[in-house]
């Protein structure tokens, strides 16, 4: 789910950002590439060690993940305003292209990039006229 910080005049850019400081949370790099049979999402998770610290929810529509990080990320000056900063889990929900099937979808985690791969629910099929 995309966070939006407060908008005041002059920082729209600020809308979507990818951090949400005050719930200590980052979004993660991704990419989803999308088949004739599945879709592919792979989330870049750096700091994230071992699989059980990730959590995967999928929908038809949707897929939700989220990661525990190992150690707390700070960051004690950085930007003109922000003094403080501490991220300690990351976050992200991708609305989906096309409408899968959770039941046997399949995710691998290795080297901190987590890859789901999803069957489409619709299968389109070619045929031959005679």
């Amino acid at each position: 789910m995309p966070r939006k910080l407060p908008s005041t005049s002059g920082s729209e850019w600020l809308n979507g950002a990818m951090w949400d400081h005050l719930e200590g949370c980052l979004e993660p790099l991704s990419e989803i590439q999308e088949t004739e049979l599945e879709i592919i999402i792979r989330v870049d998770i750096p700091c994230v060690k071992r699989k059980e610290d990730i959590s995967v929810k999928l929908t038809e529509d949707t897929a939700t993940i989220e990661a525990k990080i190992e150690n707390v990320i700070q960051y004690e000056r950085w930007g003109t305003f922000q003094r403080q900063a501490r991220f300690f889990r990351y976050s992200k929900t991708f609305a989906l292209p096309s409408k899968i099937d959770p039941e046997f979808s399949k995710a691998r985690f290795k080297n901190n990039v987590l890859e789901l791969r999803l069957p489409k629910k619709e299968r389109h099929f070619t045929i031959t006229v005679e």
